[in-house]
């Protein structure tokens, strides 16, 4: 244990009193006069005097500057807030962006910053080149359009000969189907029927003459009949036997090769009419699927030049660009310049414009948004309906009463400059901003976000906090110089920490950090560390007792310090890592081994 200033060693004390002797022989030489102050064991001043009364002059600015240093706990209520940076944003904005397919340039453009109503000239480009394509494109559509109504009637007619030429192809078939039935049931009957009756008339001939042939002979023998007539008989007879063979032999080739010749070509024919009435008809399909074919294209040019014809014109009535509501004119230049920090170019006459390019935005001025960025370890803390008071230093440093509208979904990284920073947009609705207030896109905005409130109780400054490891304490005044006094503490705000426990109302403290030798060493006090809620282990450690219920954890931390409301990681130098849910609640410290370092909260 080091020693105390009541104890201090004997050569101590002599090397000390003889380089206060030194300095004192020295200033006197120089001729000037000064108050000397020499510690006592009590660790009390004394003043020593020389040259009249400036030395009581410097205890007395010195007994003013430790006054101003000096604070004391108070009893009261303070609001837990954070505050974050942003700008105005309309909440309803419509973008116009350059219709054009292609590059072109701007004829005409509204002064930024103009208010203007629906229906207002809002920007011309040149379309010199799409009048030239419309020129071109509508006597296409003209000439595209006949073909079309050529196509048409071609299938028309097409349609017409197709149906002739299966009337005839299906007429044809009728009538070789009817021939074959002609053939079988009349033609080949009638003519079977008179072959079978020449065939029975010349057998009843042939048997009339034979039997006539027979008598003649008897007659001749008889003497009765002359030998030129039984002659004259036998001829008869001899011509009805051929007779009665040819009329047999007729019957014969009619079954045998006529009728059957006959039959297979009427057959025959009607096939080949049938065939031919479905080639017709196939014939009939291919010519007409050619015709539809035909119609369709034509019909197709006809559509897309009409839809190119129509896109021309709605390009070229689109290059004269009209406000489709009221609004503000904001040039893309100074949309992109406020987000990405660019320079200080405009839009103007005879400028560039590629396709879909974003010329002017008309932000709905009469409704804004304040989008502030927070630090994601504060965006758990936020919620929608939250109180805010949003200061504007464009309106005259207005206040405006907010409340908390949305947080964004995503984190946003801090880009180049800090790529490890994480943080949330959170948007803001105002709620008594008028017309009057002139309020404009990209004002820069600074938004109090009311956290929580804490009610009636011992606060002190933030500034009188300090911590040594696991402990949290203030520096107490004891006579001249301060002792390190053990607290515990609770919620906080920028400015005032609320401390439930080790400090009572009235009680003084040390706001700043303390110079060298004016802080007495001695070691912790167990009972002070016990109604601060601190205990020691079984090393003699000073551990920091959480409270039944109080969460724990490590928020994180943003770039150049946590972010207010939070309290730092308790590392060697800092306080210790105290979390706390929103509205307010119980600090948990994380227990740490004490360390001999203690240093100011920043």
């Amino acid at each position: 244990m080091s020693p105390t200033p009541q104890h201090q060693p004997r050569s101590s004390t002599l090397r000390r009193g003889f380089a206060i002797k030194i300095t004192l022989a020295l200033l006197l030489l120089a001729g000037g006069s000064v108050g000397v102050v020499t510690l006592g064991q009590s660790g009390a001043g004394s003043s020593g005097r020389s040259g009249g009364g400036a030395g009581a002059g410097n205890n007395s600015s010195s007994q003013t500057q430790r006054t101003a240093d000096l604070a004391e706990a108070k009893k009261q209520s303070f609001e837990i807030s954070t505050v974050a940076n942003g700008d105005l944003q309309a909440r309803n904005q419509v973008e116009i962006r350059s219709p054009l397919e292609q590059q072109s340039t701007i004829q005409y453009i509204i002064p930024e910053g103009t208010r203007v109503k629906q229906g207002d000239l809002l920007v011309q480009l040149n379309a010199d080149t799409l009048q030239r394509q419309i020129d071109e494109e509508t006597p296409r559509l003209a000439s595209a359009r006949a073909e079309l109504v050529s196509a048409e009637n071609q299938l028309q007619i097409q349609i017409n000969d197709n149906a002739s030429g299966l009337r005839k192809a299906e007429l044809d078939l009728a009538l070789a189907e009817l021939a074959l039935k002609q053939w079988r049931e009349g033609d080949a009957v009638k003519q079977r029927q008179n072959l079978e009756l020449r065939l029975d008339t010349a057998e009843l001939e042939l048997e009339r003459l034979a039997e006539k042939y027979v008598r003649s002979q008897e007659l001749l023998a008889e003497g009765f009949l002359s030998k030129d007539e039984t002659d004259r008989d036998e001829v008869s007879y001899i011509r009805a036997i051929s007779e009665y063979q040819t009329a047999g032999l007729d019957l014969q080739v009619f079954d045998t090769f006529e009728f059957v010749r006959t039959d297979k070509q009427k057959v025959s024919d009607v096939a080949e009419r049938r065939a031919e009435v479905e080639r017709v008809r196939l014939n009939n399909d291919s010519q007409l699927a050619s015709r539809k074919a035909d119609r369709d294209n034509r019909q197709t040019q006809v559509q897309l030049t009409e839809s190119r014809l129509a896109k021309l014109n709605d390009q070229f009535k689109g290059a004269k660009m009209v406000a489709p509501r009221d609004g503000l004119v904001v040039y893309s230049t100074s949309v992109e310049g406020s987000r990405w920090g660019g320079g200080n170019e405009t839009l103007q006459i005879g400028q560039q414009v590629y396709s879909n390019q974003l010329i002017i935005a008309l932000p709905d001025t009469s409704d804004m948004v304040a989008a502030v960025r927070v630090h994601e370890a504060l965006a758990g803390r936020i919620r929608p309906g939250q109180d805010v008071q949003v200061r504007i230093d464009a309106a005259g440093g207005k206040v405006f009463q907010g409340k908390v509208d949305n947080i964004g979904v995503m984190a946003e990284s801090g880009g180049w400059r800090d790529p490890n920073l994480r943080e949330y947009t959170v948007r803001i609705s105002l709620l008594d901003a008028s017309a009057e207030d002139e309020l404009k896109p990209a004002m820069r905005v600074e938004a109090r976000v009311i956290l929580g409130s804490v009610e009636d109780a011992v606060t002190v400054p933030v500034q009188a906090l300090f911590t040594e490891g696991a402990v949290q304490f203030v520096y107490k005044p004891e006579g001249n110089r301060f002792i390190k006094h053990p607290v515990r503490v609770g919620r906080r705000s920028e400015t005032l920490a609320e401390i439930p426990a080790g400090l009572e109302e009235g009680q003084v403290v040390l706001v700043r950090s303390p110079q060298p030798g004016e802080v007495l060493s001695r070691e912790w006090s167990d009972d002070a560390l016990q109604v601060a809620g601190y205990k020691r282990d079984e090393n003699g450690q000073v551990l920091a007792e959480r409270p039944a219920g109080a969460p724990g954890g490590r928020p994180g931390q943003r770039r150049g310090g946590p972010p207010a409301g939070v309290t730092p990681a308790a590392t060697q130098g800092e306080r210790p890592q105290a979390t706390q849910a929103p509205g307010g609640g119980a600090p948990a410290a994380t227990a740490q081994p004490a360390t001999t370092t203690a240093s100011p909260t920043k």
